[in-house]
């Protein structure tokens, strides 16, 4: 049977979306399927219970899309997510989840289940979606949880990472959000203040930043904008919001590659499918002599085709 049509299935539970998808051993993506968790107006995040309970919902909603694939594909393996980082204190209830549903999965169809972790999810997809082909280089996650730089090193089907920066705060994705449910937009609110943001075309004032040597505060940012909020048309304080955020990973950016003679990073998460944020961000790299790649918005934020590409490498590099 032909690699394509051997496929690999992936599963991730993340905080806020289920995510199921499809792979071929020739990493063709065949199937992404997300369904993102529903959050009351006015909060600002789920409790990992409630999340738990809407995933164990929606994982049977969403997999009986590939009951079709049976007939034609043969299905080799399935790689899940079992928790946020590569680390041993990593841990969130939301990912157990998927891990029961994947591990159903592979004792019902006895086919070979490979754990990985979320956040490597997030990296393979964009490594095989930018097309890089550095086996090391900077990664910045930005996600509604977490804002981490990483020097990264493609190992066979991991990634070793070492954390060179982050934000020892909020992250954010976290201070993206805030500002906006203050403004009064839904919580997830980030595509309310990307479109603000690039609809806004007036100059702004700074607001100073807090960066030194790849690491990271939002929170001073965060009290300074509420100082300011209701002085301020609506799209002045999410260009201000986001401009904060683009110069602080700037700042990071430029010190770190200096410092680690690396100068590819790609972008993962769901705040760097931020239109504003990649198109003035890259061009500001560019200026530094700084390649960044970033990855399209549909792998960028959460999904499982990540750890679908991960369970493909592990066949093919012979993991058992």
């Amino acid at each position: 049977m032909k690699s394509k049509n051997r496929i690999v299935l992936g599963v991730d539970t993340s905080c806020y979306t289920t995510s199921i998808a499809a792979v071929s051993l020739d990493k063709e993506i065949l199937v992404s399927q997300k369904i993102q968790l529903k959050v009351q107006q006015g909060n600002k995040g789920l409790r990992q219970s409630d999340a738990v309970y809407q995933h164990v919902n929606n994982l049977g909603e969403i997999f009986s899309i590939l009951r079709a694939y049976r007939e034609e594909y043969e299905i080799k393996a399935i790689c899940v997510s079992t928790k946020p980082r590569p680390l041993e204190s990593s841990y969130m209830p939301v990912f157990n989840a998927g891990y029961k549903f994947a591990k159903a999965i592979s004792d019902i169809m006895d086919i070979p289940l490979y754990e990985s972790t979320h956040q490597e999810g997030h990296i393979e997809a964009g490594y095989i979606d930018t097309n890089m082909n550095e086996n090391k280089f900077i990664c910045v996650h930005i996600s509604g949880g977490t804002t981490e730089i990483l020097l990264a090193k493609r190992e066979n089907a991991k990634y070793n990472l070492e954390i060179i920066g982050e934000s020892k705060d909020i992250s954010a994705g976290q201070l993206i959000d805030r500002v906006g449910v203050k403004l009064g937009y839904p919580f997830p609110a980030g595509k309310y203040i990307d479109e603000n943001a690039i609809n806004f075309k007036e100059n702004i004032n700074d607001i100073k930043i807090s960066s030194s040597e790849g690491y990271i505060n939002f929170s001073g940012v965060e009290t300074k904008i509420y100082d300011i909020i209701k002085e301020y048309p609506k799209e002045y304080i999410c260009k201000l919001t986001l401009e904060c955020i683009n110069k602080s990973l700037l700042k990071s950016l430029i010190y770190l590659c200096n410092k680690h003679y690396v100068n590819k990073v790609l972008f993962v998460g769901g705040v760097s499918s931020s239109r504003y944020i990649s198109s003035v961000l890259k061009d500001s790299l560019n200026k530094h002599n700084i390649s960044s790649y970033w990855t399209r918005p549909e792998y960028a934020t959460d999904n499982a085709v990540g750890v679908a590409l991960i369970g493909a490498q592990s066949i093919l590099c012979g993991v058992e």
